[in-house]
């Protein structure tokens, strides 16, 4: 489509605003809810151990890709100076949940190398970061270049149809730079999900194994990691739907209201719910961390526990985290009673 969108075409252009009326409205809930994940994130200092910023990583991605479906909202009037705006929102919004995909395989294959291979990948932090946005920049920039994207008559992507005519680049594409992409991701996901599932339940009940997973700080560290299988498990069950609308969409000459209502909703739950996942794992950590730490000396049960959490910190010399917490307040406990 050429820059010089014709007044003749606008009618065409964005059909089908209450798509846009409900895209914007959930991107500007999952908007709140990944700036409020970030902002508690950043304020108990939990960026600085490594487990937490591959979160942040997601939630970034996340926080961006529901800004610009937010921006959506500025097409309902859709006008030819609004044309450039709208390749724009396209190339960004497409950038954006490539990111936040790629971000999303790069947690998954960490998960796979630690439980499954039993290696912490935690050097290759750099890679997991700069692969993410330049291979997503240079997947986004193929229907820029061939001037795919601009107003779909649901919101600003990649065209299928200019002026009303079918148009075969747009569907290729579709396909070619984020449907085809994205299922093999879903696959491969899967894949890694069940290897991981069944290695971890057979070396639990594996007597050989003990000594590996007996270790007190590979225990640690896998109870750490063990939220961070929950953005595999919403990214499989959030894509379905919107690959099976898609499907459909690509076999039926004619939408149907129905499914085309799947992507609308479940695009921008991709954003909330890794938002959600990372305030709920906050929560879960602190809110056990204050409950071992409520216990009285009349406790001798939790006491012993805490004082056996304090020795095993010794014996390993490891790091203090977030299972230390206790510990710090138990020490603090001891001094005032001296």
């Amino acid at each position: 489509m050429e820059a010089n969108f014709s007044a003749n075409c606008s009618r065409f252009a964005l059909t089908n605003s209450y798509l846009i009326h409900i895209v914007g409205s959930l991107g500007a809930v999952s908007l709140g809810v990944c700036l409020v994940a970030l902002c508690w994130l950043f304020y108990l200092k939990l960026h600085r151990q490594f487990i937490y910023r591959l979160a942040s990583y997601q939630v970034m991605a996340s926080l961006l890709h529901a800004l610009l479906l937010v921006c959506q909202f500025t097409f309902l009037e859709y006008n030819d100076s609004k044309y450039l705006s709208c390749v724009a929102v396209g190339y960004l919004f497409q950038t954006a949940a490539w990111i936040k995909t790629f971000f999303g395989c790069w947690i998954t294959f960490h998960l796979f190398c630690f439980a499954v291979l039993l290696k912490n990948m935690k050097k290759l932090e750099p890679l997991y970061v700069i692969s993410s946005i330049l291979v997503s920049i240079a997947i986004s920039s193929v229907p820029l270049i061939t001037k795919s994207y601009g107003p779909t008559g649901e919101w600003c992507w990649i065209q299928k149809k200019k002026c009303g005519i079918n148009y075969l680049v747009g569907d290729v594409e579709q396909i070619a730079v984020w449907y085809g992409p994205l299922f093999v991701v879903l696959v491969l996901q899967c894949i890694a999900m069940l290897a991981m599932m069944v290695t971890v339940y057979c070396r639990a009940h594996r007597k050989s194994d003990e000594n590996v997973f007996g270790r007190d700080q590979h225990k640690k560290a896998f109870r750490q990691l063990l939220p961070l299988v929950a953005y595999p498990i919403l990214f499989c069950v959030l894509v379905i739907p919107t690959m099976i609308s898609r499907v459909y969409g690509f076999a039926s000459p004619t939408p149907n209201k129905d499914v085309t209502l799947l992507p609308a909703i479940f695009i921008p739950s991709w954003s909330f719910f890794a938002g959600i996942t990372v305030i709920v794992h906050i929560g879960v950590v602190k809110c056990a961390d204050v409950a071992a730490c409520m216990c009285t000396p009349l406790s001798y049960l939790c006491s012993w526990r805490r004082m056996d959490s304090l020795r095993t910190i010794k014996r390993s010399k490891a790091p203090l985290g977030l299972d230390s917490i206790p510990v710090l307040v138990q020490q603090n406990m001891n001094s005032e009673r001296v």
